[in-house]
Parts: structure tokens; C-alpha cells; sequence
């Protein structure tokens, strides 16, 4: 088994990939089995490279790749910086939720003494039908789970 390069290596490597023969040369790859093997190789090796040079798409302005990256990056950081923001308002929209259910039977208890006690034929209201605390925290309550709510889906839309 012979170990030593032939001297002709680089120039046969260089004709295969060019299709450029000289006489000697050519006569040189047919006798020479290392260089006809390489010869072979080479142009393989050529003919894929140009096939997939020909059908590879063309690559993406680089400015374009920049921009989406950055824009990743700043995403990535919004989403960082307001997971703990989305965490509390759903921690806020239960507690107001808890709250609300446990001082739901007392409100209900109100207003139906408030509708019980209304006398649709008089000309006056009863004074609990007109309770201006039970609408503030009737109202305060609801349209605070309400804004809890629109924040918390508007962070989840994002």
C-alpha cells in the first residue's frame, strides 16, 4: 500500500473542478488510480454545489434579520417586565371576586328589603331604596371587576 501523495493531486483536483484537461494530465488521471478516485470525487462533489447553489433561495436583506431580531428582543423584555403586573392584576380580580361573593348575601339581603319595602302607588321612595352607599359599592365593585378583567385580557391579547 502505497501512503505518498501523487504530485499531481492538486493539479488533477483543479482540471476536475474546472472540466480543463491538458494531454499529460488526462493521461496522468487514467494511469494513476489515487488521481482518477479523486477525480471522481471532485466532480461529485462540484455538481452538488452546483445544484444546490442553483435552487437555494436567495437570503433575506440583513437589515431586515436586524430588525426582526431587535423586535423579538424588545418583546421579549415587555413580556418579562409585565408577567408580574398580569400576575397581581389576576390576583386583584380574585380577591375583588372573593369579596364580592362574600358580601353578596348581605347586598342581596338589602335590595330585596329595598324592592320589598318600595311602594309603587306612593309618591315617595323608602330611604333604603335610595341608599346612596349601597350603589357606590354595588357599583364600585362591579366596575372594578370589570376593569380587572379588561386588563388582564388585554395583556393575554398581546
Amino acid at each position: 500500500m502505497n501512503n505518498k501523495p501523487c504530485p499531481y493531486e492538486d493539479a488533477v483536483a483543479a482540471a476536475a473542478r474546472s472540466g480543463e484537461w491538458s494531454a499529460e494530465l488526462g493521461a496522468h488521471r487514467d494511469g494513476c488510480l489515487s488521481c482518477a478516485e479523486e477525480t471522481l470525487v471532485v466532480a461529485a462533489l462540484a455538481s452538488d454545489a452546483e445544484e444546490l447553489t442553483d435552487s437555494a433561495p436567495p437570503l433575506p436583506d440583513p437589515g431586515l434579520i436586524w430588525l426582526r431580531a431587535r423586535l423579538a428582543a424588545r418583546e421579549r423584555k415587555v413580556k418579562s417586565a409585565t408577567r408580574w403586573i398580569s400576575l397581581v392584576q389576576k390576583a386583584a380580580l380574585a380577591c375583588a371576586a372573593a369579596v364580592a361573593l362574600a358580601f353578596a348575601p348581605a347586598i342581596w339581603s338589602l335590595v330585596g328589603k329595598a324592592f320589598t319595602s318600595v311602594d309603587i302607588a306612593g309618591p315617595t321612595l323608602p330611604r333604603a331604596a335610595g341608599s346612596p352607599i349601597l350603589v357606590l359599592v354595588g357599583s364600585m365593585a362591579v366596575l372594578g371587576i370589570l376593569a380587572l378583567a379588561e386588563l388582564t385580557s388585554m395583556q393575554e391579547r398581546r
